[in-house]
């Protein structure tokens, strides 16, 4: 009887640390495990509610949930709201901004995965009436990974055992800018190194709520930003547990895909662990991008 009671303990233990670990959030493993997909940050306007009203004598609050439903964290972004007429809602004229940030590896932080940003509420005068127009520019910096397996050999003209051509992708992380293939070219460099270069094309997003930005606005506490610049991105190589800056990739205006070439330091075949010729590693394309919701509704008396 002894052995069975502490055989059923046992059991109900393992029961209830089983649960507890089901039932916690667990932080992104993206990479290298990345599930893919084009959603980032999700922008959901509270109030005041598209179609709605709004009340004459009642404060107005002015708030969005952002949902972040990609595989990137947001360490600095901003949200700016612009339309509102500066002489009935005072202060809220022109443009106006709160910065925000969403952590996907933190379940204990208070932003992890969603935050909500609210501005300050304003007193909706009495002689106040009509249709009001609300717009939300969120903007923030965003990062496009792509684990993928490379065939490394001292000798890419005669390996047989793993294939230098086609695409090394093996998945994309989830969020408005996509990585679609990585392309490997070997080349020897003596008789111990070898040269390599990874072709990189990632899909522009084609969301029409949404636009990409350069790095240099994602977080600009502005409503109106410039569009006649070149949209770029930063470019890295991680592999052998060291990050190889690739430069930056242009998005160019109306192009659905852009292309970089990263020519990788010279590997000496030293690094190549017995017979291996399988190796991971990932690609990282930090962007910028700005999703714009609008909001229309009416000021009503009291």
């Amino acid at each position: 009887m002894k052995n069975f009671l502490l055989l059923l303990g046992i059991v109900l233990l393992l029961s209830a640390c089983t649960q507890q670990v089901t039932d916690e959030e667990i932080a992104t493993s993206c990479p290298p495990d990345c599930a893919g997909g084009s959603t980032g940050v999700v922008t959901t306007i509270n109030a005041p509610s598209d179609g709605g009203s709004v009340y004459v004598g009642d404060r107005m609050v002015i708030s969005a949930t952002l949902d972040d439903l990609g595989e990137s964290s947001v360490e600095d972004g901003i949200v700016c709201i612009t339309g509102l007429d500066g002489e009935i809602f005072s202060g809220l004229g022109g443009c106006n901004c709160q910065n925000f940030y969403i952590t996907l590896d933190e379940p204990d932080d208070t932003h992890f995965e969603q935050t909500t940003v609210a501005f300050d509420s304003t007193l909706v005068p009495g002689d106040a009436s009509g249709n009001q127009h609300l717009t939300f520019y969120t903007r923030y910096r965003y990062t496009a990974y792509g684990p993928m397996t490379l065939c490394l050999t001292g000798d890419p003209y005669q390996e047989t055992e793993c294939a230098v051509e086609g695409d090394k992708l093996t998945s994309s992380s989830s969020g408005p800018v996509e990585i679609a293939s990585v392309e490997e070219i070997l080349s020897t460099e003596g008789s111990n190194a070898i040269n390599v270069r990874l072709k990189i094309t990632a899909n522009a997003p084609t969301q029409t709520t949404g636009q990409l930005v350069d790095l240099d606005y994602t977080s600009e506490p502005s409503c109106v930003l410039p569009t006649d610049i070149t949209i770029t991105g930063k470019v890295y190589v991680i592999l052998f547990g060291e990050a190889q800056d690739c430069g930056s990739i242009t998005f160019e205006q109306g192009e659905d895909t852009a292309t970089i070439t990263c020519k990788l330091d010279t590997l000496t075949t030293d690094k190549f662990i017995g017979g291996q010729k399988e190796y991971d590693g990932w690609v990282r394309i930090d962007y910028g991008y700005q999703e714009i919701q609008s909001v229309a509704f009416d000021i009503v008396g009291s």
